[in-house]
């Protein structure tokens, strides 16, 4: 019982001592360290959580997606996919061309790439020697040498891209050592913006391309079903399509896979060898623009010479790029140019033939215009290369009175009496004012042929009239 007084008194004492103002200060002080420490502690743990997450992401970011998304502004990176599609279609067997870097470009004789396209140049040979066999077989005049042309084209293209290949690494390295001494791209958006314009050149005139051929199947089977030769019409649709080749053999399936591959593959190349030059003429444009850009951005502020002197340098190794990758592919703009003009003439001259049917009449139509359009988007894509060269000019003249030098002299004087433009073989170069010219020559042409021009019946089968 004694116990009970001394446990009353304690617990007295106790809450007397507990409602004392310094107690609750040191235990609301206690309290709030406790508190922020506790924040402190968790914010740590949350923010080592988002820093893993974070590497995580990044990680997986490198290893699969990262690289789909960012370029670095090369030509090599932005050329990659549309070399690698070309090599499906036996071109530019050339290794590493998806690669970040032209360091892992490589050719080689033995490899798989190379030995298909040899395989379709000896293809292609043979195709070609049949077509001069049957051509030289009857009367030869300006529309039956098509097969001929249409051929030799493709033969001459496959060779001259494989000797491209050959020389395609060190290109790459050229060009990409100029790059680097460029002024660099500032956002993503400038560095994407030259993949994104090849790769819907690509995009479009392949497409293009396909739908041609397409129509261009549509319009065989509807000839094939009113020239029938045999009962099968799968038979008549390949022996019309490839007649140069059942013309001195007998029908067999193989021998109507080979000539349907080799009509694909060679329509492939035809139109390939015009969106090539555009892609190149692209990248080289984009360079000029790239120095440009930077060139606007200090328009009309008071300049260094050592800043104009380095500028002059840029737009040299730039123009010396352009004649390095003009040697390499002038013979491709050649026959792209020389091919197209002809097949104008000969589609405008069969234009004067009345259609033997809607489906003849819609493929045949909208190969000329997109033939025409092809034409002249290579035309444009190519002199685009000689307007940027000169529009450096422009900025040049806005330099102040006060910063004018013996370098900016320098470099308006260059740009002045320079031509920078591609060519085709040295023989003409691709500027606007080349559009004219080509259109004054095809109607030049033209009249030329309406002189000698006699209507033909497109559905005589006992003659070659299918296009």
């Amino acid at each position: 019982m004694r116990l009970l007084p001394k446990l009353g008194r304690k617990f007295r004492r106790w809450k007397k001592f507990k409602k004392s103002p310094l107690l609750r200060k040191l235990d609301l002080l206690h309290e709030t360290a406790r508190k922020r420490a506790f924040l402190e502690t968790s914010q740590d743990y949350i923010s080592r959580l988002q820093a893993e997450c974070d590497e995580n992401v990044v990680t997986k970011l490198r290893g699969k997606t990262r690289d789909q998304f960012l370029y670095n502004g090369t030509f090599h990176e932005a050329v990659g996919k549309v070399l690698l599609t070309a090599q499906f279609f036996a071109m530019m067997p050339v290794r590493g061309v998806t690669a970040k870097h032209p360091s892992s470009l490589s050719f080689s004789w033995l490899h798989v790439r190379t030995c298909c396209c040899l395989l379709f140049i000896t293809s292609t040979l043979i195709d070609l020697t049949l077509t001069i066999f049957k051509v030289l077989d009857g009367p030869i005049s300006f529309n039956n040498i098509k097969p001929i042309i249409f051929r030799g084209c493709i033969l001459l293209v496959c060779m001259t891209a494989l000797n491209l290949a050959r020389k395609w690494p060190e290109l790459m390295m050229h060009w990409h050592d100029i790059e680097q001494d460029l002024p660099q791209y500032q956002t993503q958006k400038e560095k994407w913006r030259m993949a994104h314009t090849i790769h819907m050149v690509m995009l479009v005139g392949m497409m293009l391309s396909f739908a041609e051929h397409l129509l261009s199947m549509i319009s065989a089977i509807n000839y094939a079903s009113v020239c029938n030769v045999t009962d099968d019409p799968l038979r008549n649709f390949f022996m019309l399509t490839n007649d140069e080749i059942f013309y001195f053999m007998g029908y067999s399936p193989p021998l109507a896979l080979w000539g349907k591959l080799q009509n694909v593959y060679s329509t492939f190349i035809w139109n390939y060898m015009d969106v090539f030059v555009m892609i190149v003429s692209v990248g080289l444009a984009a360079k000029f623009r790239q120095l440009n850009d930077n060139l606007l951005k200090f328009k009309g502020m008071h300049m260094p010479p050592s800043y104009w002197s380095e500028r002059r340098i840029q737009y040299r190794n730039i123009c010396g790029l352009c004649g390095k990758m003009d040697n390499a592919i002038s013979l491709i703009t050649m026959v792209s140019f020389s091919n197209n003009l002809y097949f104008i003439c000969v589609q405008l001259l069969r234009s004067l033939n009345q259609m033997p049917s809607v489906t003849h009449a819609v493929y045949f139509y909208f190969s000329l215009i997109f033939l025409i359009g092809r034409t002249l988007a290579v035309s444009l894509y190519a002199a685009s290369v000689h307007d940027e060269s000169r529009y450096s000019l422009r900025y040049l003249r806005c330099v102040p009175k006060d910063s004018w030098c013996s370098e900016t002299k320098r470099f308006a004087d260059e740009i002045t009496s320079d031509l920078v433009a591609l060519s085709g073989m040295k023989f003409f170069h691709l500027t606007r004012k080349l559009v004219l010219s080509v259109a004054g020559t095809i109607v030049t042409y033209e009249l030329v042929l309406i002189q000698f021009h006699e209507d033909q019946n497109l559905w005589d089968c006992d003659q070659s009239n299918y296009s």
